[in-house]
């Protein structure tokens, strides 16, 4: 049985005013310093370096959220098929 485990790390990002954060899902196993990236929910995001105070208020994103349920359930029901 072969599975597919997509990596997934989350990071409290800027949003382009650089006033609001939000938690989004970025593909891969660890934030690796660069400076920019594309979260699962598809937004180009300006990344840095978060403080423990932009972790504890920057809310989850729903959108990376609810994509990353459905990968979930649709690996589950492929796993399921075979």
């Amino acid at each position: 049985m072969e599975t597919t485990e997509r990596q997934h790390y989350w990071l409290p990002v800027p949003e382009l005013t650089g006033v609001r954060w939000h938690r989004h899902a970025f593909r891969g196993k660890n934030w690796d310093g660069r400076p920019a990236d594309t979260s699962v929910c598809g937004r180009p995001c300006a990344m840095a370096r978060p403080s423990e105070l932009d972790w504890f208020q920057a809310p989850t994103c729903r959108d990376c959220t609810e994509a990353l349920l459905a990968e979930q359930s649709g690996a589950r029901s492929s796993e399921g098929e075979r």
